[in-house]
């Protein structure tokens, strides 16, 4: 039964169903009709089915990186105190949005007359068909975050993209080195999808993920999960004001972090960071400090020290 709705979710059977019927009204009269004049309509008929096929075309794709489109927001879920995922709706069913891994989302937003574009990582697997996801915080002084924190199911935002500068390529590193502060766990969400994914990819990967409190970790059991079902994953976190209760690391994260939880620099590992601009170039100097070559806050898409 899905299966049937699917194949009619398809634009493109806009154009099949047409053409399918047209043809087999012309070889009924052809084969019951003597007379040939009705082949008038070929030309008409051909104009009508490009026109069609164009707009199907159109259709079959959401987000474009040259221009804006507006989607609809399908459903918002609140995963912390200050911070909710939205998940949007594709223009068909079957479409993926399939983002090259670590590229993100322009998001233009007109507030009281201004226009505002901010970039967000989509979180959900590049293979699921028919939506995407995404994760805003909400600060007190965000325009943008305001904005999302007002939406509500079924109002229309403008995307763009993909957008971005990383490059990785399966099995390329043996090792993995991830360092996230907050919101910025959301690109690293992505990489993790991309290596556990894809049976190929024997790539390791160790996280260090900075937070302020316990309740500002993002998808936290979904993160530890993933740790118990793949060896190759390990997660530690790093608490700046933890409570009593708290166990694990606490500050802001350290050379000596990095050295705990982190491989060593070799030509084998590569490190990614993602955080506030001041968390990126503290750790930018750690990771030199530790024999890591020289990143920059505007890296290439291939640099071993890769800073989104």
């Amino acid at each position: 039964m899905s299966s049937n709705a699917d194949k009619l979710n398809d634009p493109l059977h806009g154009i099949y169903i047409p053409i399918g019927l047209l043809v087999a009204g012309l070889a009924i009269t052809c084969y019951t009709v003597d007379d040939y004049k009705f082949l008038w309509i070929l030309p008409f008929a051909a104009i009508v089915i490009a026109i069609r096929f164009t707009a199907a075309f159109k259709r079959r794709r959401s987000v474009f990186s040259d221009r804006w489109s507006s989607l609809e927001l399908e459903d918002q879920t609140l995963i912390s105190k200050n911070t909710a995922m939205y998940r949007f709706k594709m223009k068909t069913s079957l479409e993926r949005l399939n983002f090259p891994v670590g590229h993100h989302l322009a998001v233009r937003a007109r507030i009281d007359g201004k226009e505002y574009v901010r970039y967000y990582t989509p979180v959900s697997p590049k293979y699921e068909p028919g939506y995407f996801d995404i994760i805003v915080k909400s600060y007190g002084n965000g325009n943008v975050s305001k904005y999302f924190a007002g939406l509500k199911p079924g109002s229309m935002v403008d995307f763009k993209g993909p957008v971005g500068r990383f490059n990785y390529t399966t099995n390329s590193y043996k090792h993995l080195a991830l360092i996230a502060g907050g919101s910025g766990i959301t690109p690293m969400l992505q990489v993790l999808n991309e290596v556990i994914t894809n049976p190929e990819d024997a790539t390791a990967i160790s996280l260090i993920y900075a937070n302020e409190t316990e309740n500002d970790i993002l998808l936290k059991d979904e993160l530890d999960e993933i740790a118990e079902k793949y060896p190759n994953f390990t997660v530690s976190y790093i608490l700046r004001t933890p409570s009593a209760n708290w166990t694990g690391e606490t500050g802001y994260v350290t050379k000596e972090h990095m050295q705990k939880f982190l491989p060593q620099f070799s030509h084998d590992s590569r490190l990614l960071i993602s955080g506030k601009p001041e968390m990126v170039r503290m750790l930018l100097g750690y990771a030199e400090d530790l024999g890591w070559p020289k990143g920059t806050e505007k890296s290439k898409g291939d640099d071993q020290v890769f800073a989104f």
